[in-house]
């Protein structure tokens, strides 16, 4: 088990349900397991990258301590998403980096949601759809305790690189990881500028 699961927060994260095998498409990208189970997240628990995994879709796993202790220190999952406020705070008592579940569809509903944040060490902001972030007005992104995570419908590289311009971290479908890994045929800038470093191969 490793000591200190959260080493580093990559700039990707590859979203999977774990159930074939996985291999990184670079340097900085790391593994987010959903829609899962238990057997899922065990077989997947030895990957030498940073793991994460959304524990509310993942079948017969709680939201409670035991839940947080079972993957943050059992299976070494250092960063996990939650839209429970006390499962987010559980996580980050044990060492792991938390991110709380925010949905921005509008501006109710992002303060609704900001309402129940626990708001300490170790807890960040998961923003469903990711595809928002850049619409945020300035003054509601300085609402979000960081760090701030872009989660959900996140596939062109204009919208990517938007995100990122704001966020710490996105979650990415595999078959946008490998559209960003080619360069651009008219030389224009975008995500793939920015994540390059990160998808070049060890």
């Amino acid at each position: 088990m490793n000591s200190d699961p959260v080493r580093h927060l990559p700039r990707i994260f590859e979203a999977s349900n774990g159930l074939g095998g996985w291999s990184p498409l670079g340097r900085d990208v790391g593994l987010l397991l959903r829609d899962t189970n238990l057997t899922a997240l065990l077989a997947n628990a030895g990957y030498d990258t940073t793991l994460a995994v959304d524990c509310d879709g993942v079948e017969g796993l709680g939201d409670d301590r035991a839940a947080a202790e079972f993957l943050v220190l059992r299976l070494g999952f250092g960063v996990v998403l939650t839209r429970h406020a006390a499962m987010a705070a559980n996580v980050a008592s044990l060492g792991g980096l938390a991110f709380l579940k925010v949905y921005a569809l509008d501006s109710e509903g992002l303060h609704r949601s900001l309402e129940g944040h626990p708001r300490g060490p170790a807890i960040g902001t998961a923003i469903c759809p990711g595809l928002v972030l850049a619409h945020l007005e300035p003054g509601e992104v300085s609402l979000l305790p960081r760090p701030i995570m872009g989660y959900g419908l996140l596939d062109a590289p204009e919208d990517i690189a938007a995100c990122l311009a704001i966020a710490d971290s996105v979650v990415l479908r595999r078959q946008a990881i490998e559209g960003l890994a080619a360069p651009r045929s008219d030389g224009r800038a975008d995500a793939r500028d920015i994540l390059q470093p990160a998808l070049n191969r060890p």
